[in-house]
């Protein structure tokens, strides 16, 4: 069954606003099955209107407009489609009421532009409004189903929710229902991940599954098809719960979760303070870790030590331990995490020092090299990394890399 979205105004051709309306509309119908197979825009001309819904009826059977629903002489939608079926436009009473009621509630009188909104094309269902004064539409004629939405994100979005959708489904039964989960994971590569979950892939046939990488963590992508929101929301939770038991702690968070929020929880549930030391990431960790909102209550501050004499003055690393192993070392490291916790009297100190490149690398350090830190009142960890990919990957996974080790530790500990 073919879908068919027509965005309409002058502002959104003129390029006065985006067209968010299209991709909300898209997301919304992939979830029920239907597949949108063609998006246009069309100026406040009924001539142009009228061609496009005519196109539309030629190639889709659901099509669904946005916009030129408001009081103005340029809102012209439901004449449009009036026209483009040979039918009258009819007064609507019960959209009048709700017009009339709406407006006198803000102590604003009616007008003759306002009552116009309440005339729509004979024969056609017409949506209250309780967003707005303008009603939305359904039209089924010639085979065809017209779907008119008020082209304001907050009205449409609500109508296409609580309207749209349930009659979509009351009206074609067979539809199926298609809902996602991403599984979020950190500490493998691709390939390994891959390997994990191959058997998983093979014996689950009811289930699309992708697998993304990026620079911070490689996400699973399940998508589930079945006739009802409850049958695929039963195959993601079974899909869900065999991943769990292959990945384990690998999995870190599902859908929009992020690393630094899921940390921070978990040092927040454990009543942990934080405190952080960085080289070559440059304060890269300590923002990572504060985008998360309240984050105050377990991150207590940072330093960014990029030259050693900062090292040794504010960390209290040892001098001994530069001129022997280098800023770049397991050892500083150790004593960067252990330093920063002590100063900042935090419960775990995390530290990373490597080398970003481009430059600065050697035969024995090459660029790339990090290494990442974690003191607390018990032990001193060090985890040794090479991260490739040019500078700003290595600095990215870097951190990564520090709050998925400060993430397992707090889970193991």
């Amino acid at each position: 069954m073919n879908v068919e979205i027509i965005s309409i105004g002058n502002e959104i051709l003129g390029g006065n606003i985006v067209d968010t309306n299209a991709n909300y509309i898209i997301k919304k119908l992939k979830g029920i099955n239907l597949n949108v197979q063609h998006v246009s825009a069309v100026a406040d001309e009924e001539s142009e209107i009228v061609a496009q819904l005519k196109e539309a009826c030629q190639r889709s059977q659901i099509i669904i407009t946005t916009g030129g629903l408001g009081p103005t002489e340029d809102d012209i939608t439901f004449q449009s489609v009036a026209k483009t079926f040979q039918l009258n436009l009819v007064k609507y009473p019960e959209a009048e009421r709700h017009m009339i009621e709406r407006i006198s509630k803000i102590g604003v009188s009616v007008s003759p532009s306002n009552l116009k909104q309440s005339f729509l094309p004979e024969g056609s269902i017409c949506i209250i409004n309780p967003y707005g004064t303008a009603p939305a539409m359904i039209l089924e004629k010639e085979g065809k189903v017209i779907v008119s939405l008020p082209g304001v994100p907050l009205e449409m979005k609500n109508l296409l929710s609580e309207q749209i959708i349930p009659f979509l489904e009351k009206n074609f039964p067979n539809l199926e229902h298609i809902q996602s989960r991403i599984i979020r994971t950190s500490g493998l590569g691709e390939s390994n991940l891959n390997d994990m979950i191959k058997d998983f892939i093979i014996s689950n046939q009811k289930l699309n599954i992708g697998i993304y990488a990026s620079p911070e963590d490689i996400k699973i992508q399940l998508n589930a098809l079945a006739k009802t929101a409850e049958e695929t929301k039963n195959i993601l939770d079974e899909a869900t719960r065999q991943l769990k038991v292959i990945l384990g702690d690998y999995i870190f968070g599902y859908d929009n979760e992020s690393l630094e929020e899921v940390t921070g929880n978990l040092l927040r549930r454990k009543k942990l303070s934080l405190a952080v030391a960085e080289s070559c990431t440059g304060g890269m960790l300590g923002e990572t870790l504060t985008i998360v909102p309240g984050s105050s209550d377990y991150f207590k501050g940072g330093i960014i030590s990029y030259d050693g004499e900062i090292k040794e003055k504010l960390l209290g690393v040892p001098h001994t331990l530069l001129t022997r192993f280098g800023e770049v070392s397991e050892p500083v490291a150790k004593a960067m995490a252990e330093g920063v916790r002590k100063n900042c009297n935090s419960d775990v100190g995390l530290s990373i020092t490597g080398i970003a490149g481009p430059t600065g690398g050697s035969q024995e350090k090459p660029v790339g090299l990090v290494y990442i830190g974690l003191a607390d009142a018990g032990q001193t960890l060090v985890q040794k990394h090479y991260f490739h990919n040019g500078r700003q990957a290595i600095r990215l996974r870097s951190v990564r890399r520090a709050l998925n080790m400060l993430r397992l530790h707090i889970i193991k500990g």
